[in-house]
């Protein structure tokens, strides 16, 4: 132990050296490495800005204080220019040393005080303090900003030539984000502008564009105020023909005189003629329109199916959003490759509205695909092989319905003792896994209602699922056959929601005789429960929140949060049949008992970019709680937590640690918790090409509710629980395809909760012959 702490003293204090010198030996004399960049606000605050995005000259790579690429270029130039080993270290690992660079320095801090000018900070200072030095012969650079006072939105006035879009932009005025008060900035007005843009184009101003939109600003008024005045103007071009003319067009709505619908033009015959389907088709109870369905042949999709994807309606205005959500909904039926949304001006009016047609062509996707997977597992010194073969059927009842078949099988390594010769521990596959899954996914809610019952924004769809999986393990055999029915929809482009009000899982073990005996023994009824035949009832609720990752520069979040509800829906059964409850407190169904619990479970992640998105600190917190309800002694084993394995406590194998400080000390039984508590942080860098690496530390554990004689140290309490917490650390390789990730991952514990107080902060087993532990994760994909 001694020595570990030596040892992390001595890199901590080797890291803060490095860290404060750089290798210079290739800079050309005279010039300077360029250190460092920052920035400090002073007297006062500014709001909404991203100062660093102006620094127009970046500094070398770092890593956690160092510069490890500019290290490896150093060493690389010590070497022959055209040798394998100069290559290596200064091409693929390495990066030249970046050279200051004065007149950078000027553009910076000009473009730094533009921004702050658009941000309403019109008389903000920025002064550049550049401090070199002639020892290390780099240069640091820090941009003091005064921002001063901001100047403030005193009010708005409007001049709008259209009355009936200065109508429309009065009526929606409280939206904007012009506030009398608000700082006066150049971010606002384009906000303005793009709002009322779409605004308009969704009201069926076709062509307005935010160019007819321009704002005056007039300061003279008051010290720091300004007064705004809004314009919109007519449309306007200019005839290539007639240079010294403008034309000016007058804005009038637009509505859809046809929707026509090409839903094969892949597999059209040029030699058959088409025909004409009209579909009438009723969106929200109030009248049926007609859609032109242009073919040859039979209409492979039920056209319904098509309309309930399309937004565009004939009769209606043009909306530029209903055009947007077509596309999305028309892609996530998931049988379509090629989807497009034509446009056509038809140069009429009707009851003064201008007149369009909608054009949509798709192409179907090919109706059955077939996946195969791979996996390689060596987790804890456990090896396994994992083989999937999946089969998807697009379109199967000609309804858009999607239908999934995958069978999986693996075999897995498990140390064994073997009963009959203690001192030979069984090294073969002798785990068997099988399994085959199928689910039926339809693009609307099945419910005994209307179709139209449901907003169709909402991208509903219905799942249907029935698994079954068979497990050889050697001291059991288990069985569990589940099924789900439940609804998915999106409230919005970054939300997702799952309810599934019905779960069933069926679950029938055999054990062997020894293991039988082991069971017995046992006077937890937790571990008795987990090792018996039993149901799982239930229903669902998930909640996804998902923000999509446009800016590799910008941080971005990820949420998921779930609630199961078990057992109390149907303990009615229980009582019609007038069954009572046995003395573990469980309902029975015929001949399997179920148990009533509530379970939460949340998943919160955080990914910080660095370096202009070369580099990510990713963050993650896992939460969950499973409660025994109506006199229940245990959550299902199914819904119990379980910590561990290559993507939560990489230096522990799935299911080997805890609960709290408790260990078996064996691979006997599969340890499960009613509390899960994971916090996990991981630094993601690239070494060369595709091949990237990390840096990650694990902290987590599961806990009991309550205390128990079999398993003592496993409950939690807010008094102790931070002493059961196990920790480790540790650095992988990533193989990253883009479609595809290749994860290697070594851990070692440094915190180990099982062990007597005073030994915990370790890296080594425990007995007469300590050794370093080592746990080595070979996955797909990112852990998290």
């Amino acid at each position: 132990m001694r020595r570990i702490v030596v040892s992390i003293i001595v890199f901590i204090g080797l890291a803060l050296s490095l860290a404060s010198c750089y290798p210079t030996r290739n800079v050309p004399e005279g010039s300077y490495l360029y250190g460092s960049n920052s920035y400090k606000i002073k007297d006062g605050k500014i709001a909404s800005h991203n100062l660093n995005s102006y620094y127009l000259q970046n500094t070398n790579q770092s890593m956690l204080f160092l510069r490890p690429s500019l290290w490896f270029y150093d060493f690389g130039t010590r070497f022959k220019d055209s040798s394998k080993v100069n290559r290596f270290f200064t091409q693929t690992l390495g990066e030249p040393p970046i050279i200051y660079d004065s007149t950078l320095i000027d553009d910076t801090w000009e473009n730094m005080q533009q921004h702050l000018k658009n941000l309403g900070y019109y008389n903000a200072e920025v002064i550049p303090i550049i401090t070199k030095s002639n020892y290390y012969r780099t240069v640091k650079v820090k941009y003091v900003i005064i921002p001063h006072k901001p100047y403030l939105i005193r009010d708005v006035k409007f001049d709008i030539v259209n009355r009936r879009i200065r109508s429309f932009v009065l009526a929606d005025w409280g939206k904007s984000p012009l506030d009398t008060g608000r700082i006066f900035s150049v971010n606002l007005l384009q906000q303005e502008r793009d709002r009322i843009t779409k605004d308009l184009r969704n009201l069926g101003y076709y062509y307005f564009s935010k160019k007819q939109i321009a704002f005056e600003a007039d300061s003279a008024l008051s010290k720091h105020e300004v007064s705004l005045k809004l314009q919109i103007n007519e449309l306007s071009y200019t005839d290539a023909n007639y240079l010294d003319s403008i034309i000016y067009i007058k804005d009038k709505q637009y509505k859809f005189n046809k929707v026509i619908i090409y839903p094969e033009i892949a597999t059209n015959n040029t030699d058959q003629a088409f025909d004409t389907t009209i579909v009438s088709y009723d969106f929200d109870n109030r009248g049926e329109l007609d859609f032109y369905f242009i073919h040859n042949g039979s209409l492979e999709v039920n056209p319904k199916a098509i309309l309930q994807a399309i937004f565009i309606k004939p009769d209606h205005f043009y909306k530029q959003d209903d055009v947007a959500h077509s596309y999305k909904a028309l892609f996530n039926l998931n049988i379509y490759k090629y989807i497009n949304v034509n446009i056509k001006d038809l140069k009429m009016e009707k009851d003064g509205f201008g007149q369009l047609n909608c054009i949509i062509q798709l192409s179907k996707m090919s109706k059955y695909s077939i996946s195969s997977d791979s996996e390689v597992k060596n987790t804890g010194g456990d090896l396994g092989i994992e083989q999937g073969f999946g089969i998807v059927s697009r379109n199967t009842f000609k309804n858009g319905e999607i239908l999934s078949v995958s069978l999986r099988g693996a075999l897995e390594v498990q140390n064994v003792t073997n009963s009959e010769n203690p001192n030979e521990i069984l090294k073969i596959f002798n785990t068997f896994e099988a399994g085959i899954n199928t689910s039926l996914e339809l693009p609307r809610f099945l419910a005994p209602v209307s179709r139209n019952f449901f907003s169709r924004y909402f991208n509903p769809k219905t799942k249907l699922e029935l698994g079954y999986n068979y497990q050889d393990r050697p001291d059991y055999t288990r069985i569990i056959v589940n099924s789900n029915f439940g609804y998915r929809w999106t409230s919005s482009i970054d939300v997702s929601h799952i309810l599934n009000p019905f779960e069933l899982a069926s679950v029938k073990i055999d054990p062997e005789p020894e293991f039988q005996k082991i069971i017995d023994a046992y006077q937890d009824p937790r571990i008795k429960y987990s090792y018996q035949d039993h149901l799982v009832l239930g229903m669902s609720y998930s909640y996804t929140y998902k923000e999509r990752n446009l800016n590799i520069r910008k941080p971005f979040k990820f949420f998921f949060g779930k609630v199961e509800l078990g057992g109390i829906p149907y303990n009615f059964i229980s009582k019609v049949f007038g069954q009572e409850k046995d003395s573990q407190g469980q309902n029975w169904i015929g001949d399997l008992p179920f148990t009533q619990f509530i379970r939460f479970q949340s998943d919160f992640r955080y990914y910080l970019p660095a370096s202009n998105g070369n580099l990510m600190h990713v963050f993650r917190a896992s939460l969950g709680v499973g409660v025994p309800l109506g006199g229940s002694v245990a959550v299902p084993f199914e819904k119990s937590f379980y910590i561990g394995g290559a993507n939560s406590l990489r230096a522990w194998t799935l299911g080997t640690l805890g609960p709290g400080s408790y260990t078996t000390g064996s691979k006997t039984f599969e340890m499960t918790g009613d509390i899960k508590i994971e916090l996990n942080y991981e630094f993601r860098f690239p070494i060369t090409g595709s091949i990237k690496g990390a840096i990650f530390t694990d902290v987590g554990n599961i806990y009991l509710l309550k205390e128990s004689d079999a398993i003592p140290g496993g409950a939690f309490h807010f008094y102790n629980f931070y002493e059961k917490l196990a920790a480790n650390i540790g650095y992988g390789l990533r193989y990253d395809l883009s479609f595809l990730v290749i994860r290697f991952d070594v851990a070692n514990p440094i915190y180990q909760p099982y062990l007597t107080k005073g030994n915990r902060w370790s890296m080594l087993t425990t007995g007469t012959d300590p050794r370093v532990i080592w746990a080595f994760n070979f996955a797909i994909g990112y852990p998290f």
